[in-house]
C-alpha cells in the first residue's frame, strides 16, 4: 500500500485511483478501487467507480458484478444507476438498462440528457415513440442545443 500503518479513509481511495486514471494508469486505478472495496465493503462510491474502469478495461461481467454489489451497498445511488445502465446498453441488454435509467431518473432530479436520451432511444426500438418522444424532449430540455436530439425528434413527429 501506498500509505502507513492505518488504511486511508475511503475518500483517499476515490481520489487515488481518480488520479491514477486520469494519468493513464488504469490498471493501478483497478488495483487501488479493488483494495478500497475490500477495506471499505460498504463504500458504494468506490464500487460505482471500479465498475467503470473496469468496464473502460472490458473487463465487463467484473464491472457489472461491481455495480451490482455497489448497489446492494446503496440503493439510492442515482449516479451508480445511470452507470450501470450504460454497462447494459453497451452489452446491448435494453430492457434492463431502461430499468437501470429509470432508477437514476428515480433517485436524481437531473440525471443528464444522456440519460433521457438512452432511454428515448431504447423506447423508440421498442415501438414506444410517444415515450420516446418524452425522454428526448427532456434530454434536450438539459443540452437544447442538441441537433441530434432534434432531428430524432423530427423524424419520429414525420414518420407515420
Amino acid at each position: 500500500p501506498l500509505y502507513g500503518q492505518r488504511p486511508p479513509g475511503a475518500v483517499w481511495f476515490h481520489y487515488a485511483a481518480l488520479a491514477a486514471a486520469l494519468g493513464g494508469h488504469l490498471d493501478k486505478a483497478i488495483s487501488l478501487l479493488t483494495e478500497g472495496t475490500q477495506t471499505y465493503p460498504h463504500a458504494a462510491t468506490l464500487y460505482n467507480n471500479l465498475s467503470a474502469a473496469l468496464e473502460a478495461k472490458g473487463r465487463f461481467d467484473e464491472a457489472q458484478a461491481a455495480a451490482e454489489r455497489g448497489m446492494h451497498e446503496e440503493a439510492g445511488l442515482s449516479q451508480l444507476h445511470k452507470n450501470f445502465g450504460d454497462l447494459l446498453y453497451r452489452k446491448g441488454q435494453m430492457d434492463d438498462a431502461l430499468e437501470a435509467y429509470q432508477r437514476a431518473v428515480k433517485f436524481s432530479e437531473l440525471p443528464g440528457a444522456d440519460v433521457w436520451r438512452k432511454m428515448g432511444n431504447i423506447r423508440l426500438q421498442r415501438n414506444e415513440r410517444e415515450d420516446a418522444l418524452l425522454c428526448w424532449e427532456a434530454a434536450l430540455a438539459l443540452e437544447p442545443d442538441d441537433t441530434r436530439l432534434r432531428a430524432n425528434i423530427s423524424a419520429v413527429r414525420a414518420s407515420p
